[in-house]
């Protein structure tokens, strides 16, 4: 797999009537190589890395050709010189549970904890509806003196959080060079750079076993590495899975359950679902 892309694809869709047709939209798109999801007043954008796009064929959705449904799209290229810029421009500061998600040049904030990230061409910067479920589902728990597997890292948001949450050690790891070194610069921000390891690679890279594995990816990823994860997993390990929507959950609940994974909880915001399993 090419680690290096140039620019990511933005499709802008528009769609009528609005929310059937986007959550439609959104069922269909989710079982394309498309990366990542936002939805709008008048539809959705899709995203796709450069090197993906000789496999998306939009001619196949099947929303396109339906009478009941008005959609119409456009295509853009977003280099990737250019994402911390437009994020700079946009980013304000969130809280979650007891943490302030900010930027270095955001003031300090009075909540018990506080995350300092800058992204860089990485995602991850706790506005997306996926990195907020992880986030609260994280902090549900209790790391104390766990080794923990991050999946996916970005800009190492999950990953420091559970550093700061007490586990023992972290290792982070994610298929783009630039997501790696954005999570080692974000671990020494937040003053966690001896617990979080950042490298490049997938789930085969690591010959470990993990006490907690979080994997916040997209669903057809999701669905191969599943038997991976458990693999990995210690036996009463949890494993929280999000990127995905509610309409993913019975094919990946099924592939959770062949591998022996005990479903524990399940969190929704919108669209979008955070799976919690413990490996039994």
């Amino acid at each position: 797999m090419d680690s290096n892309p140039s620019f990511y694809y933005e499709i802008q869709f528009v769609v009528s009537p609005h929310s059937l047709g986007t959550e439609l939209l959104l069922a269909q798109l989710s079982q394309t190589v498309c990366e990542s999801f936002e939805v709008t007043a008048l539809g959705l954008n899709a995203y796709i890395r450069s090197e993906d796009w000789s496999q998306f064929h939009i001619e196949n959705l099947e929303l396109l050709s339906d009478p009941n449904f008005k959609v119409s799209h456009s295509v853009h290229s977003i280099p990737m010189e250019n994402w911390n810029a437009q994020w700079e421009a946009s980013f304000q500061p969130i809280v979650v549970g007891e943490y302030t998600i900010r930027a270095p040049f955001h003031p300090p904030t009075q909540t018990p904890y506080e995350l300092i990230i800058e992204p860089k061409m990485s995602f991850g910067t706790g506005h997306h509806q996926t990195t907020r479920l992880m986030l609260e589902s994280i902090l549900e728990l209790d790391v104390q003196a766990q080794k923990v597997l991050d999946m996916g890292c970005g800009t190492g948001i999950l990953a420091i959080v559970a550093a700061q949450r007490g586990a023992l050690h972290v290792d982070a790891f994610d298929i783009e060079p630039w997501c790696v070194e954005n999570t080692t610069e974000n671990a020494l921000r937040n003053h966690c750079g001896d617990k979080v390891v950042a490298s490049c690679g997938d789930i085969e890279k690591t010959d470990s076993n993990y006490d907690l594995i979080m994997a916040n990816i997209n669903r057809n990823v999701l669905l191969e590495h599943l038997p991976h994860y458990a693999n990995k997993l210690r036996k009463g390990g949890t494993l929280l899975l999000s990127g995905f929507f509610e309409s993913d959950v019975e094919f990946l609940h099924k592939v959770c359950v062949q591998n022996y994974l005990t479903q524990v909880s399940v969190a929704q915001l919108d669209r979008w679902i955070c799976l919690n399993y413990v490996s039994s």
